[in-house]
């Protein structure tokens, strides 16, 4: 279904990419080739470092989302490398301000003149990015931030996913390599078209704020002080190359010198991994696209998320088995348990599923992936990890198991591994897994919304091996895990879950199985002292 659905969303953009003819997409040819000379030109020598920027941004904003998505990430490229890949992120050149006002113009007509008037009084750009750029103006009294599309990009983008898709089916007609390239392609062209129309962005801003926002339905989840979301300004209306918004005043995440975060502000780093999280597992609605330019640490702690091009939705069956699996990996190492939870959650075909052998191959490619990338520690807790190698191991096994992966898995997990990267610049032992574990330990044993896969895979963690039934010791084990990596007492945590119907529920069945294994034992005991 996941397949279909990308193929359905990329043909939205079939036409517009048959119009790159030949002449115009070898012309494209010969500008990436040449642009990508000077990247690995500059790229090759950090004293060149400068001009990387400029020289990414004239490749367009199909690569320059690789280079923003590399920039957290010192750990694997290198400090000077992520460094100087930060300007991508709103450092870019810009493009003329009466360029600018023409697109107002064309995109908001007459309604939008105070628009137009509010981008020419302000002067230039306060950010540059490889999308648009963003002007600090004043309208009717208000300070709002101005986003202007930057020109003739859709162009280029048309030309550049045409050329993707070729080489695309080229890859796969060899036949020598086993992934579905052009599922992957059609995949990240359509979330830069959908990053293109701010229309759609709008929509997505609405969205985000009636969870997150001031009075938001999600907000009090949150850690203190919690999130800021800009307002949406659609009084003289929304283009879909431009969108109006309230100013959020605050300092970038990754400013200074080095670019990277402070050691002192690793505390904003984890409250974006909460919301984040919060996103992922409670209400599905995910800011997929959370770097060093679109969040902002404001003065009394909190954060402000920016840039809303990229929002995803996950489903509910898709967040249950996320929280499922890594409770499964951690807590019990039951590689065979995750395999099965993926065939659940239709996440590999039937024709895998029903093939014994297959499930078996699959529950030792994970097992061999786990041992490769977790390191437990030697009297148990939480394995030290980097996001990016478990991910690059799991999707590994995409092609040879066939898996059917949801749409925006890879923006989705790109978000956590942007976050990890800039933890790991403030603090190089930060461990994600830390604060993802906890997290999920939280929803499984209270099941707010009573899921079946939760439901199932709880009890099958709670099940002492040697029994085979439900053991309050386990139950006790699972509490103090959380206990000791959220920092919260193992009494509140028990009571979080005691809120919920099925942490009632789960509780009740424990201790009744205690009480049914007391109760054998005890006769037991009884009739061999009346055998004697």
């Amino acid at each position: 279904r996941n397949r279909r659905d990308a193929s359905t969303r990329a043909s939205k953009h079939r036409t517009r990419e048959a119009t790159a003819m030949p002449t115009a997409m070898l012309a494209r040819v010969g500008d990436i080739l040449r642009a990508g000379a000077r990247v690995a030109f500059v790229a090759s020598d950090s004293s060149r470092s400068e001009g990387l920027v400029e020289a990414v941004g004239a490749l367009g904003p199909t690569y320059a989302k690789f280079g923003q998505a590399l920039s957290s990430r010192g750990d694997i490229v290198g400090e000077d490398l992520a460094r100087a890949l930060r300007g991508l992120c709103d450092d870019m050149p810009a493009f003329s301000d009466e360029r600018a006002v023409e697109i107002v113009r064309e995109d908001l007509g007459a309604e939008g003149e105070a628009v137009a008037a509010a981008v020419r009084a302000a002067g230039a750009p306060r950010a540059a990015a490889s999308l648009a750029q963003v002007y600090k103006a004043t309208l009717d009294g208000e300070t709002v931030a101005i986003k202007v599309q930057r020109p003739e990009i859709r162009e280029m983008v048309d030309a550049d996913a045409a050329l993707l898709r070729l080489g695309a089916s080229a890859v796969e007609r060899t036949g020598k390599v086993k992934a579905r390239a052009l599922d992957a392609v059609n995949e990240f062209c359509s979330r830069l078209y959908e990053e293109m129309d701010f229309r759609r962005e709008a929509a997505n801003l609405v969205q985000f704020n009636a969870l997150y926002g001031e009075n938001g339905s999600a907000a009090k989840s949150l850690p203190k002080p919690g999130i800021v979301v800009p307002r949406l300004i659609d009084k003289y209306g929304v283009g879909e190359r431009v969108i109006v918004m309230e100013w959020i005043e605050g300092e970038k995440l990754t400013a200074g010198r080095t670019g990277a975060v402070n050691a002192d502000d690793l505390h904003y780093v984890k409250l974006g991994i909460s919301c984040t999280l919060s996103q992922l597992i409670e209400t599905g609605v995910m800011h997929a696209d959370p770097h060093g330019g679109n969040i902002l640490k404001l003065p009394n702690g909190g954060l402000a998320y920016l840039d809303f091009g990229l929002v995803s939705t996950v489903p509910q069956q898709v967040r249950d088995g996320l929280v499922a699996a890594v409770a499964l990996l951690i807590f019990s190492r039951n590689y065979a348990a995750v395999g099965r939870l993926f065939g659940e959650l239709m996440l590999i075909p039937p024709e895998v599923l029903e093939d014994e052998s297959e499930m078996r191959a699959l529950e030792s490619a994970l097992e061999d992936a786990a041992n490769a990338t977790l390191k437990f520690p030697e009297g148990g807790g939480v394995p030290n990890v980097r996001f990016d190698q478990l991910l690059g191991a799991l999707v590994a096994l995409v092609p040879r198991f066939k898996f059917v992966l949801p749409p925006y898995f890879l923006n989705n997990a790109r978000a956590l591994g942007t976050l990890e990267g800039m933890a790991k610049s403030a603090d190089a032992n930060f461990n994600i897994l830390a604060e993802v574990y906890p997290y999920s330990m939280k929803k499984l044993l209270a099941n707010p919304e009573g899921s079946p896969v939760i439901r199932k895979v709880i009890r099958q963690l709670a099940t002492d091996e040697r029994t085979r039934s439900l053991s309050i010791h386990k139950l006790f084990a699972m509490l103090q895990d959380v206990s000791l990596l959220a920092s919260t007492p193992r009494f509140r945590v028990a009571l979080d879950a005691l809120r919920e119907r099925e942490g009632r529920v789960l509780l009740f069945e424990v201790l009744a199985c205690e009480l049914r294994n007391a109760l054998n034992r005890a006769k037991s005991n009884f009739m061999r002292l009346v055998s004697r």
